[in-house]
């Protein structure tokens, strides 16, 4: 059996880099051949993963966070290997909602056993061409990730984010724009395209979101008001989704967005561009392997 390994040797400050190569140093599994790919910067996970198909491995292993594994399914997006996540990042959101443990050496012994499931998987189009494992954002938290200062993010991890909101509310205009669907428009200061419930941080948004039902759940706010925002942020944080006739739920396979220049749109904790916007769902599209 053979075993990929592609690591970014700088995700979480490296910790997880190091404690991965400890363990293949005396590698316990006789079973497996392996091999580990470092990355040397942005966008190298997806050219290592296209490569791959050339001859594809029996598993790709994935040690980063959340950013190195978007690249792997932009990349990617439905591979002819599953791929399992060795959580590496700052939030470790897909970690999280899959159950995994945040231990890259234990996550690794999970993938060994092989129970892969296949997710959806979202597409920005039509120009951008990115695919998301959980999320995509327009608005407000697009604007907190282009924030969210690098040398702090390796120093502090997870509040280098809660820095970025601080001064969020200290500065954002909240533009408008455009949400188109269900048949439904409406107008919004910002919109969460979710194929998971949870968010960076432990927030809830989307209680109904599943990852292998086929549907977007939609999340749009429309109140251009720093306190109401605060509070439907801290409900989030609590587990308490708040509702109101400001905050839009539904569920749909596609939708268009239009607005204004200076929105940003990001993708799974990553930058994706701006303005128009189609978004659409690959079901059943990435086999990902599941506790």
């Amino acid at each position: 059996m053979r075993l990929t390994i592609i690591a970014n040797p700088i995700a979480g400050r490296g910790r997880a880099y190091r404690s991965l190569q400890r363990y293949v140093r005396q590698w316990p599994h006789p079973d497996w051949q392996f091999e580990l790919l470092p990355t040397r910067g942005p966008n190298h996970a997806g050219i290592l993963a296209r490569e791959l198909l050339a001859h594809p491995p029996d598993l790709l292993a994935v040690c980063g966070g959340d950013g190195t594994m978007n690249e792997i399914a932009t990349a990617v997006p439905e591979p002819p290997f599953p791929v399992a996540l060795l959580p590496a990042g700052t939030a470790n959101v897909l970690a999280k909602e899959l159950g995994l443990p945040l231990n890259p050496v234990r996550a690794l012994k999970i993938a060994l056993k092989g129970n892969a499931r296949k997710i959806d998987l979202g597409l920005l189009g039509p120009g951008l061409r990115r695919r998301f494992l959980f999320v995509a954002g327009i608005g407000f938290d697009a604007y907190v990730v282009s924030q969210v200062r690098p040398a702090l993010k390796s120093k502090l991890g997870i509040i280098a984010y809660a820095v970025a909101i601080l001064e969020f509310f200290q500065k954002y205009h909240f533009p408008e724009f455009q949400v188109s669907a269900g048949g439904r428009t409406f107008m919004a200061i910002s919109c969460l395209v979710c194929n998971s419930k949870r968010y960076g941080g432990g927030l809830l948004f989307c209680p109904s979101a599943d990852m292998h039902d086929g549907f977007l759940d939609i999340l749009i706010l429309n109140k251009r008001s720093r306190l109401a925002l605060a509070g439907f942020l801290l409900l989030a944080w609590l587990q308490q989704p708040m509702k109101g006739d400001w905050i839009h739920r539904l569920q749909s396979k596609d939708l268009r967005i239009e607005g204004a220049e200076g929105v940003l749109v990001q993708v799974d904790g990553e930058l994706a561009g701006g303005l128009p916007l189609d978004i659409s769902l690959t079901p059943s599209a990435f086999p990902l392997i599941i506790p």
